[in-house]
């Protein structure tokens, strides 16, 4: 899991620095490509075809929908606002999200009074560090790009939460992990098929085509293969435990990137949401156990 977080955070870092002069769809659509074949194949020799029936295909088509906003709206945002500002977002909104979506769609009914005080902890942290990129306090400076960057993330780390949910019902309704991986980027693909350029690929890939794999590799190909191993082989807690220092990682990742400023407030706001999802991840453990 460490592995996991290390390296999406590099690979994180380094998008955002690519993506500043080279065309991110392009890389995009070749990453999930992938993906989606490498998938499809481990599901198929999990055993027989991946497919799903008619009673998950409206939950699979709702997946595809958010999976395509969160993906893309999270590499959009690293390219335009700073990414351990970006990553903290998503890091933190999913998990309070889910809980209310849970309550929502599953119907697990209303959450925990110490749940409702954890979301209102990180609005009000959130709101903080959309301040600090407001004020010209954060690492990239601020405007119309950059608060277009901060709003997809936003988007991005709510739609993460609806596909926890969601994968829960396909879970719940009988699909296997690797099932689920198989199906869900199509929806990704079709939508970075319809932003591309098509007459860009082949020369995209030949003067980018190491940046191109790297940035799939590192942020989307082995993190995806990395948590399904680590979910596998510990304990639910301390996965979510050590997911929730990838913005303290970031942060200092981003040392390597020489247009981002180093600043101490978007440090201050990591360790905060960082705190937060940490005591979060603790209190719903002490009410599992």
């Amino acid at each position: 899991m460490a592995l996991y977080v290390v390296l999406s955070a590099a690979g994180e870092v380094y998008a955002a620095s690519y993506f500043q002069q080279a065309d991110v769809f392009v890389a995009l659509l070749l990453s999930f490509a992938v993906v989606c074949l490498t998938f499809n194949f481990l599901a198929c020799r999990e055993g027989g075809e991946a497919k799903v029936g008619n009673r998950s295909l409206l939950v699979l088509v709702a997946l595809n929908v958010v999976t395509a906003i969160s993906w893309i709206g999270l590499f959009i945002g690293l390219k335009y606002a700073e990414p351990a500002i970006v990553v903290a977002f998503m890091v933190a909104l999913g998990p309070a999200a889910t809980v209310w979506l849970n309550a929502l769609i599953r119907r697990s009914g209303a959450p925990p009074r110490s749940d409702i005080i954890v979301s209102a902890a990180i609005a009000t942290i959130g709101a903080y560090m959309i301040w600090i990129s407001a004020s010209g306090n954060a690492g990239v400076e601020w405007g119309a790009r950059s608060s277009f960057g901060m709003a997809l993330a936003i988007v991005a780390g709510l739609s993460l939460a609806l596909t926890n949910v969601l994968v829960k019902l396909l879970f719940d309704r009988g699909l296997s992990g690797r099932q689920v991986l198989a199906h869900r980027f199509y929806g990704t693909i079709l939508l970075l098929l319809g932003l591309v350029d098509l007459s860009s690929i082949v020369p995209e890939i030949s003067q980018h085509w190491f940046a191109i794999a790297a940035i799939g590799l590192s942020t989307i190909v082995m993190p995806l293969l990395l948590i399904q191993q680590g979910i596998r082989r510990v304990e639910p807690i301390t996965v979510n435990m050590v997911l929730s220092t990838a913005p303290i990682i970031t942060f200092l990742f981003q040392y390597f990137d020489s247009r981002i400023v180093p600043s101490s407030h978007t440090f201050a706001g990591n360790v905060l949401i960082t705190a937060v999802a940490v005591g979060n991840i603790y209190l719903q453990y002490r009410r599992s156990a």
